[in-house]
C-alpha cells in the first residue's frame, strides 16, 4: 500500500468525464489521492506555475487550446512532476508529440479503467522519479566539475579534448574554443608522458608530475591523473589536473626562509669574530704606518689597510640578505627604480654590446616599496642575464604587466640557460655556477622580493634562455 497522499491536477473541460475519471481513483484502493479539478486551460495555467502537485493529467482538447500546448508549458515553468495525457481517441501522432515533450504516458479515454489507470499511474511515478534523481546526479556532479578549480576534462583515446571545465581557461590562458581544439598531450612537457598515456588502460595515472604549458609560454607544475572509462562500448578518457606551482613555490621559500635562517646566525657569529681581530690588525697597521720613515716599508702597510677594508666590505655583503627584511616601504614607481637599474648596469651593456628592450605598461605602477633595495634585487637579475649571453647577440627583455590586482616584472633574457640540476638550487645562499661567483646575488634577491610581499619564479632552458618573473601580491 502506497500511504503517501498523492495531490493530483486534473484538467479536463467535460465534467462528466472529470466524474467518471474521479471514480476510477476512488477504485484505487491502496493509494491515497487528493484530486483538484480544472476545467479550462487558463485556469490550469496558474495551478501548473505553483507546482503545488505530484501528479498532472491533461486532456487533449481544451477548448481552443489543447493539452500539448498546457504540456509545453509546463516545461516552460520546469515542472518535474509526471504529465499523462487523456485522449479522446488513440491518435499515434498526439501520443508521440506528448512523449516527445516530456510527458511520462498517455491513456486513450474510451478504453481507460481503474487498472490501466493505476499501472499508468505507477509507471509516471516511478520513470519519474528515476529522471528527477538522474536530472538532481547530473546538476550535482556538473555544479563540482563547473566549479573546481582544477582543469578537469573529457578526451577520447588520441588525447583530443571533448569537454572541459572553466577552470581549464584560467589555468592555461586558452579560451574554451581553443581547447577543444587541442589535444591533451600538447599541452604538457615531459619525456616520459607518452608511454604513460599509451598504457593508460592498465595502469590509470595517478598524480603524475608534469609541467603545464600555458597559452603565454609559462610552464605550471600540476598534478595529473587520468582513467579510462567506458559509456555504452564508448571508451574515453576522464581526467583532472591540479595546479601546484604555488605550493611548489612556498616550499622553496620555507625550505628558502629556514636555511637563510641558520646561514644568517652562522654569517652574523663569524662576522662578529672575523670583524674584532680584523680592526685590530687594522688599527695596528695605521699606527705603524704614522712610525715608518720610509715610504717603501708603508707600501706594505697600505696593502694591509686595503686588505683588511676589502675584507670588511666582503662581511657587510655576506651580512646583507638578513638585513633587507628591515628595508622601509614606501610608495614609489617601479617604473623608476627599473630604469634606474638599467642605467646602473649600462657600462657592462655596451662593453658586451648587449641590447635591452623595455616592455613597460602604460599605466603607472607605484606601491610600497624601497627604491634602493628594489634596484638591488633588480641589478643582480640584470648582471646575471648580461653574464649568461653572448656578446654582440644577447637581448635582454624587461616588462611590467598587470596581473589581476598584482603587479609583475618579467626579466628574458636568450643566454646559456640554467639546467635542471642546478634550478632547484639557485636561490640558496652560496651556490654559484659561476667560477669566480659568491652566490650570494640571487639569495639576496629573493630576501628583498620577499620583504617586498612578492615572491619570484624562475623558468629556462639550456640553451635557449631564462625567465624571471616578479609578483608582488594585491599590489603591495
Amino acid at each position: 500500500m502506497n500511504s503517501k497522499l498523492i495531490k493530483v491536477l486534473l484538467v479536463d473541460d467535460d465534467e462528466d468525464d472529470y466524474f467518471l475519471t474521479r471514480e476510477y481513483f476512488q477504485e484505487l484502493v491502496n493509494w491515497k489521492f487528493e484530486i483538484t479539478w480544472c476545467s479550462t486551460f487558463r485556469d490550469a495555467q496558474q495551478h501548473v506555475k505553483d507546482h503545488k502537485y505530484d501528479l498532472y493529467l491533461f486532456d487533449y482538447l481544451l477548448g481552443e487550446s489543447t493539452g500539448i500546448d498546457l504540456i509545453e508549458l509546463a516545461c516552460q515553468f520546469e515542472c518535474e512532476e509526471p504529465i499523462i495525457l487523456l485522449t479522446g481517441k488513440g491518435d499515434t501522432k498526439i501520443a508521440v508529440e506528448a512523449l516527445r515533450l516530456g510527458a511520462a504516458d498517455y491513456l486513450i479515454k474510451s478504453e481507460l479503467d481503474s487498472e490501466k489507470l493505476e499501472r499508468s499511474i505507477r509507471y509516471a511515478l516511478e520513470r519519474t522519479s528515476v529522471l528527477k534523481a538522474l536530472k538532481h546526479s547530473e546538476r550535482r556532479y556538473r555544479r563540482i566539475f563547473e566549479e573546481s578549480n582544477d582543469f578537469l576534462f573529457i578526451s577520447d583515446l588520441a588525447g583530443n579534448i571533448i569537454d572541459l571545465n572553466t577552470s581549464a581557461s584560467a589555468l592555461t590562458g586558452y579560451s574554451e574554443d581553443d581547447l577543444r581544439k587541442k589535444n591533451i598531450l600538447e599541452l604538457l612537457e615531459d619525456a616520459q608522458f607518452d608511454s604513460f598515456w599509451k598504457n593508460i588502460k592498465d595502469h590509470p595515472i595517478h598524480d603524475q608530475e608534469v609541467r603545464l604549458l600555458t597559452k603565454d609560454g609559462e610552464k605550471k607544475y600540476c598534478l595529473f591523473s587520468a582513467t579510462l572509462e567506458v559509456d555504452d562500448n564508448h571508451p574515453y578518457i576522464q581526467g583532472r589536473l591540479h595546479d601546484m606551482t604555488a605550493r611548489k613555490q612556498s616550499e622553496r621559500e620555507r625550505l628558502f626562509s629556514e636555511k637563510m635562517a641558520v646561514t644568517g646566525r652562522l654569517v652574523r657569529m663569524l662576522a662578529h669574530e672575523v670583524r674584532n681581530p680584523l680592526t685590530n690588525v687594522n688599527l695596528s697597521a695605521e699606527q705603524l704606518e704614522m712610525e715608518l720613515v720610509d715610504e717603501d716599508q708603508k707600501f706594505y702597510t697600505q696593502i694591509i689597510k686595503r686588505n683588511c677594508n676589502r675584507i670588511n666590505d666582503l662581511i657587510s655583503q655576506l651580512l646583507q640578505p638578513s638585513s633587507s627584511a628591515d628595508i622601509e616601504l614606501v610608495i614609489s614607481s617601479v617604473h623608476t627604480v627599473l630604469t634606474q637599474a638599467i642605467g646602473a648596469a649600462l657600462d657592462r651593456v655596451q662593453l658586451k654590446r648587449i641590447q635591452i628592450v623595455n616592455q613597460f605598461a602604460e599605466e603607472e605602477m607605484a606601491f610600497p616599496l624601497d627604491p634602493v633595495s628594489l634596484q638591488m634585487a633588480f641589478l643582480n637579475l640584470i648582471t646575471n642575464a648580461i653574464e649568461a649571453m653572448e656578446e654582440d647577440k644577447g637581448i635582454l627583455s624587461i616588462s611590467t604587466k598587470s596581473q589581476g590586482e598584482n603587479i609583475q616584472v618579467i626579466f628574458t633574457d636568450n643566454g646559456c640557460g640554467i639546467s635542471e640540476e642546478h634550478m632547484e638550487k639557485i636561490f640558496e645562499p652560496y651556490f654559484t655556477g659561476k667560477n669566480n661567483g659568491m652566490g650570494i646575488g640571487l639569495s639576496t634577491t629573493m630576501s628583498i622580493i620577499h620583504a617586498h610581499h612578492g615572491r619570484i619564479d624562475v623558468q629556462s632552458e639550456v640553451g635557449e634562455g631564462t625567465t624571471f618573473t616578479i609578483t608582488f601580491q594585491n599590489g603591495k
